[in-house]
């Protein structure tokens, strides 16, 4: 049986449920085992360059440890904290949420349009975008300003989600990519109230892991 693991960067434990409940469907009723895991001693949110910076030796080592009994690696923050480091220690497949988001994104329609969290995480976010080579065909990136530590508890999220979706909508994206794992419970209601399809981009990396990992079995 393939095992994949998702790591949540940030050390919050309330995200990684989500992010557990979310890939429950590629489990297969149990054909596939995917752990996730919550790191420790990291910020409980991930915004700017200096969290992303600080959390690139912790994903490394946490898939040193898991790394003889797995067989692939996501890493559920939208900064793809670490994913660059990570390949270079294990020869394992290891995905980035933000990247794969996108790349499923592109899919379903020629634009796409980010909902981030914030303006102090926008910088960080747009020179990933542009690293990867999918600035092209972003339509915008609208911030619910909302921090990522209060994501899920705030009473605003979905409504500054939705806003923030009629905004990118209006500037022609024709498919949306959560900017944040914890956005995840609202994916669905989103994407009806919208009329778009909206990725989960864990749940895009975790079915890119799984593909890949399948074609060498």
């Amino acid at each position: 049986m393939p095992r994949i693991v998702v790591i949540n960067p940030n050390s919050n434990a309330e995200f990684t449920r989500h992010i557990d409940h979310a890939v429950e469907s590629l489990r297969f009723g149990g054909a596939v085992e995917i752990t996730c895991l919550t790191l420790t001693g990291t910020p409980p949110g991930i915004e700017t360059q200096r969290d992303i910076d600080s959390v690139i030796d912790p994903v490394c080592e946490a898939i040193q440890h898991e790394q003889s009994t797995s067989d692939a690696f996501v890493i559920a923050c939208f900064a793809d904290t670490g994913v660059v480091s990570a390949r270079e220690i294990t020869a394992k497949p290891v995905i980035g949420i933000c990247e794969a988001g996108i790349a499923t994104a592109l899919n379903y329609g020629e634009l796409y349009g980010v909902i981030s969290t914030s303006h102090a995480a926008n910088n960080a976010e747009r020179r990933q975008i542009r690293s990867l080579g999918f600035d092209s065909r972003l339509a915008g990136n609208e911030p619910v300003e909302i921090a990522v530590i209060d994501m899920l508890t705030s009473t605003n999220t979905y409504d500054n989600m939705y806003n923030a979706g009629e905004k990118l909508k209006r500037a022609g994206a024709e498919v949306l990519v959560l900017g944040c794992a914890g956005m995840s419970p609202y994916r669905q209601q989103l994407s009806e109230a919208l009329e778009l399809p909206v990725i989960d981009p864990t749940v895009a990396a975790t079915a890119i892991a799984i593909g890949m990992v399948a074609q060498f079995q």
